[in-house]
């Protein structure tokens, strides 16, 4: 018999279910591990139960049926089918059984839906004491709204948790949780029954499972490759396959005569048999042992290693980051050095257990490294890996605090990474660079050993998790600091040891290594003048504001997220910089693999000549990166411009770059991005927005309407109410889109227009435009890019020929970026523009944000449109909305969603129209207007798109049904279809997902296949109608080589707007856990809409199976991961 539980764990770790069985059938016995407060949280657990049956029975009024517990399994399960087949309002205790799967549901709540049940069916209620949705209880809910659709025979719409914050539910949709758990049920139902003889690979279950011991024994037994440190996944495949399968193989393998491994490039496979021979080593001799490395230039390796100074700071976090959905550093520990007439280093910390304090003690941290930097101004603050760094830029951007010191203290270089030095500067014969594995070599000893510091932290953050840690008992926090402060310690105790070993390079090198230059700039350097006004006022808006968000209400919202708006520019800026100070670290195996920056540069040639300038040319391994033409590009090692990029080609590998003939730069190996623009007039209009606020308030008449009504979410005072007469007059949305705009210059409004895929958005948006122009509005265009503002201009010239209306329109772009119709003029000076307004010379302008957000363009026009709002920062909007008097969002958060760099406070982060939308996947008719047909998607493509991403509003035209492919194979016909194809251990490109669709794209345009439009004409399928899109450049690259002439091929981003008959979307990567940039990228929900919904005809996913078995540890994660589990079940092979 299975249940919910037994799901979890076969997700967590497949191999786990292998010893659960074994151990269920006799053959092993499980390891004691203890789980404190086991017993506790199971009492408080049916307490919160039975709080919210009393609260059901009481309060909400219903009469709750209660499934007896004494009474046989299968009795129990009788008496749930008959309560729901009576009506009961309510059902505690309800009891399932369904072949080998069974479980008991805390409730099931009656709701008004027909089902085979009668006019109403149930959906499931669970109780849960954690504070935030955790993803094993969705996976819960999941089990119980499977088992009760075969009852009911629909399946629930929605599934609640009542968490232990409270008797109000936390409502989700099914529908984004639900593909995914079945997925996950069949691939443990064929796992149980094909007894696979699984192995015990390493995951993150293994830091919390009982079985850690049996499996661990097994690795080291069998002398795994999972052992070496630093070795990935995917090296260990590409042994494998080669036949080394240990360490002991691995450290004998003789490079001279091993061929080339596919996967492992030279300089990586170098390192990693260095490493396992270094490990062989320290075996035999029977302790650590290890390697000291040259420095590969002044800045890296023990070379890097600062001037101890007394004032030096080592810190260690403590984190947990599930706690409160955001995550929570609830430890921050500081060692000082000693002083030179001490012996012995001081420690304090700070704690915190909610999300205000976090607040606080990093303010209070920050202050207290400012304030010892100024006594030491040689000081550095040392840490072990990353997280620390990343954990003080996310906190200073989350809270929106101490940005400008945090910015001081990285541009000084005061924050040292040890692990960092330590893996540049030697090898050691550990199986993993832990701080904690490193220890022995410098002598260390733990004063609480780690195992009891494990079962500390995970009381603590269970308490976390429950809301309890206020009242954790002090004894187990003495234990996390003992834990905290031993980090500390050695991580002090290891910069010694550095030390050292930096004497003993030199002394056997004979030579004396370099030191980091010490910043001169004071760390008491002064604050400009503006940021202290920027901060006066966000504290005079903040002051009145409740800081728990729970207790504003939405005006007090309004005005939280104004203030934090005022200095959303600056951690943008921040961040660009800190992410450039990141890459001026790496090495350049590093940067080759780093999804930003550009590697493997070999200069290939001279150009051309331009003026005075030579446009040299290098070319570069296939590879993700962040470089475009828009890009200012720099070199990691010198810190500094080398030109400009005049072009890029991810098809041949090749990058142009410009510079003066007189330039002295060296040819660079690399390139790193600085994307840096001052956005000066955006932060001075938020600025004279939030003195207004502070003055008059954020409601009312006055000025700063439009942008007060975005931020308070206000609909327009005049018009969507009208919205059902006008279509009963006009018929369709787009002539209502027209009659309705016309209200918006009499009135200070925001009208949103989100346009799903093929639903018309542009044409609708620029016959809006026209409209007002024909009534004598002046109105204002501006997008996130030249590009959106041409196309969008160049569909309002093209609308207005066909209404021979004449338009007078200006724009401000650069050399080839506007709009090329002769409606439009061209300039370079915003006073073109504004003189243009004013003397109505031109009633349409256009220009960027950087043009409407200017003081003196204030007011310009009557209505400003914003294209592409779903990509538009909220404070840019917020900012340019002062130049009209009303504003037209047109866009859709579910396509692409705005690029960010920076960490922001909560709800700060989003586009304009995703705030609008409030986490909601459509807009709220109630707001604005929703595009509710699309002219593109096949009807069976459409239902897809509608479900997943669209709330099910979405319609496909009755015509479309008419499109199809007309070809020999499986991909005749319409609607979506999946290609499976088998490979392991790739990340930015596949050549086996290369070859298959090259061999079908060829295939469709050998056989002469064609396709049907909507009016019924067959048409010859051209290689122009074929799309291809990925994820990926390093798979454009390879596609656009392979693929025949006039295929389109390109990434997501570049394909949105276009359509074709068919599209290929290669996913490219082999596992979940081979994806470069993480989850969020590759199952973006954003990039499948966009992908799938280019197609007229056929949308064919091209993937490894794969990518749909993923191990979700998040909500978020499960949502990301349902949506392509949805459309796996919704294809055809």
């Amino acid at each position: 018999m299975f249940s919910a539980t037994d799901v979890a764990h076969f997700l967590s770790c497949h191999h786990l279910l292998t010893l659960d069985c074994a151990e269920a059938a006799g053959q092993i016995k499980k390891p004691f591990a203890p789980d404190p407060g086991l017993d506790l949280l199971r009492e408080l657990g049916l307490r919160h139960e039975q709080s919210y049956l009393d609260h059901l029975n009481r309060k909400d009024g219903r009469r709750v049926v209660q499934v007896p517990l004494d009474i046989p399994w299968l009795e129990a399960v009788d008496y749930t089918i008959q309560s729901l087949r009576d009506g009961a309002s309510a059902i505690s205790q309800a009891t399932f059984q369904n072949g080998p799967w069974h479980g008991r549901s805390d409730f099931l709540i009656r709701v008004e839906k027909p089902s085979a049940l009668g006019d109403w069916s149930y959906e499931p209620v669970e109780t849960k004491l954690a504070r935030s949705i955790k993803a094993g209880a969705l996976i819960q809910l999941c089990f119980y709204s499977d088992l009760l659709s075969i009852i009911q025979e629909v399946q629930p719409a929605w599934m609640h948790l009542v968490l232990g914050r409270g008797m109000n539910p936390e409502s989700l949709p099914v529908a984004q949780y639900i593909a995914y758990f079945r997925k996950v049920k069949r691939d443990f139902e064929t796992a149980y029954n094909a007894s696979e003889n699984t192995y015990p690979e390493p995951t993150d279950h293994c830091d919390v499972c009982a079985w850690f011991p049996v499996c661990d024994k097994r690795r080291h037994d069998d002398d795994h490759l999972c052992l070496v440190a630093g070795i990935s996944r995917n090296q260990r495949k590409a042994l494998t396959m080669r036949a080394v399968k240990t360490v002991a193989a691995l450290a004998k393998l003789d490079l001279s005569e091993t061929p080339k491994i596919d996967g492992i490039g030279k300089t990586a496979l170098l390192r990693i048999r260095q490493q396992a021979s270094l490990q062989t080593k320290g075996r035999e001799e029977g302790h650590l042992v290890y390697e000291l490395l040259e420095p590969a230039d002044s800045g890296t390796g023990l070379a890097a290693l600062p001037v101890p100074s007394p004032g030096d700071m080592f810190v260690d976090f403590e984190g947990d980051p599930y706690a409160f959905e955001q995550g929570l550093e609830y430890l921050i520990g500081i060692l000082m050095a000693p002083e030179k007439d001490k012996a012995d280093p001081h420690y304090t910390r700070l704690w915190s257990f909610d999300q205000a304090r976090e607040k606080q003690i990093f303010q209070e941290f920050i202050s207290l490294v400012m304030q010892r930097w100024r006594e030491y101004p040689d000081l550095h603050l040392y840490h072990y890996a990353p997280y620390e760094a990343t954990a003080i830029k996310r906190l200073a951007g989350k809270h929106g605090v101490c940005v400008d010191e945090v910015d001081q203290l990285l541009r000084a270089g005061v924050l040292v990474d040890l692990y960092r030095l330590m893996k540049q500067g030697l090898r050691a014969s550990v199986e993993s660079y832990s701080i904690k594995k490193l220890e022995p070599l410098y002598g260390f000893a733990r004063a609480l050993p780690l195992r009891d510091s494990v079962l500390a932290l995970q009381t603590f953050e269970a308490a976390l998790a429950f809301g309890d840690a206020h009242d954790v008992d002090g004894h187990l926090l003495d234990r996390i600091e003992t834990y905290n402060r031993d980090d500390c310690l050695s991580a002090w105790r290891l910069r010694e040891w550095l030390e050292d070993r930096r004497k003993e390079f030199e002394e056997k090198a004979g030579k004396t290594l370099s030191r980091p230059a010490l910043n001169e700039a004071e760390a008491s350097e002064k604050l400009a003048e503006h940021i202290k006004e920027v901060r006066a006022l966000m504290t005079r808006l903040l002051a009145p504001i409740p800081v728990e968000e729970s207790e504003r209400n939405s005006e007090q919202q309004a005005i939280w997220l104004l203030a934090n708006l005022l200095e959303y520019h600056r951690r943008e800026d921040k961040s660009a910089w800190w992410e450039y100070y990141r890459l001026c670290e790496l090495s350049e195996e590093e940067l080759l693999e780093d999804k930003n920056a550009l590697a493997g540069l070999v200069y290939v040639c001279q150009v051309e000549q331009v003026k005075r300038s030579l446009v040299h040319r290098y070319s570069f391994p296939p590879q993700e990166h962040a470089i475009d033409r828009a890009n200012s590009v720099h070199d990691p090692k010198t810190k500094k411009g080398v030109g400009e990029v005049v072009s890029i080609n991810d098809r041949d590998d090749t990058i142009d770059i410009k510079r003066s003939i007189s330039s002295t730069v060296q040819h660079p190996t690399a390139l790193i991005p600085l994307d840096v623009v001052d956005a000066a007039p955006q932060r001075e209009t938020l600025l004279r927005l939030g003195y207004w606020v502070a003055d008059h308030g954020i409601s009312g008449p006055g000025q700063f309407q439009a942008a007060r009504d975005l931020l308070l979410r206000q609909a327009p005072r005049r018009g969507l109410g009208d919205i059902g007469h006008l279509l009963n007059e006009h018929g369709q949305l787009t002539d209502v889109a027209r009659q309705l705009v016309l209200s918006l210059p009499s009135q200070a409004a925001v009208l949103p227009l989100q346009g799903p895929p093929g639903s018309g958005k542009t044409y609708t948006g620029a016959r809006m435009v026209l409209e007002l122009i024909q009534n004598a509005h002046r109105v204002g265009i501006t997008a996130v890019s030249h590009k959106v503002i041409s196309n969008l201009l160049h569909e309002i010239c093209n609308a207005a020929r066909q209404g021979r209306v004449r338009v007078n329109a200006v724009q401000k772009a650069r050399d080839g970026d506007g709009c090329q119709d002769s409606m439009v003029m061209q300039v370079d000076d915003n006073a073109q523009i504004r003189n243009a307004l004013n003397s109505r010379s031109a009633t349409l302008a256009a220009g960027t944000a950087w043009l409407w957000a200017r003081s003196d363009m204030s007011s310009l026009v009557d209505v400003l449109v914003v294209d592409e709002a779903g990509q538009m920062s909220l404070a840019d909007v917020v900012a340019i909305s002062q130049a009209a008097t009303s504003m037209i969002l047109l866009g859709d958060p579910q396509q692409l969603n705005q690029p960010q760099r920076g960490v922001h406070p909560p709800g700060v982060d989003v586009s304009a129209l995703a705030h609008l939308l409030d986490g909601r996947a459509t807009i709220d008719p109630s707001l604005g207007l929703f595009l509710k047909e699309t002219w593109r998607l096949h009807p069976a493509i459409c239902i897809f798109t509608s479900e997943v991403f669209y709330d099910n509003r979405l319609t496909s035209r009755a015509e479309n049904e008419n499109q199809r492919l007309n070809a020999k194979d499986f991909l005749a016909g319409s609607g979506l279809r999946f290609i499976p194809v088998q490979h392991t251990g790739n990340q930015s490109e596949s050549p086996e997902e290369v070859e298959k669709i090259t061999a079908l794209v060829k295939d469709l345009l050998v056989s002469g296949s064609s396709w049907t439009t909507k009016t019924g004409e067959t048409l010859s399928l051209k290689p122009s109608d074929i799309l291809v899109v990925a994820p990926y450049n390093a798979q454009v690259s390879i596609l656009s080589k392979a693929l025949p002439a006039g295929v389109r091929v390109g990434t997501v981003d570049k394909f949105q707007g276009q359509e074709a008959p068919i599209v290929f979307y290669s996913m490219t990567t082999s596992t979940p856990e081979d994806a470069p940039r993480g989850m969020e990228f590759l199952y973006s929900l954003n990039r499948l809409n966009v992908a799938t919904s280019r197609a007229r005809c056929v949308a064919g996913v091209v993937a490894s199976p794969a990518l749909f078995q993923v191990r979700c540890k998040t909500p978020r994660q499960i949502q990301l991961a349902n949506a392509l589990c949805r459309y796996f079940e919704m294809s055809s092979l």
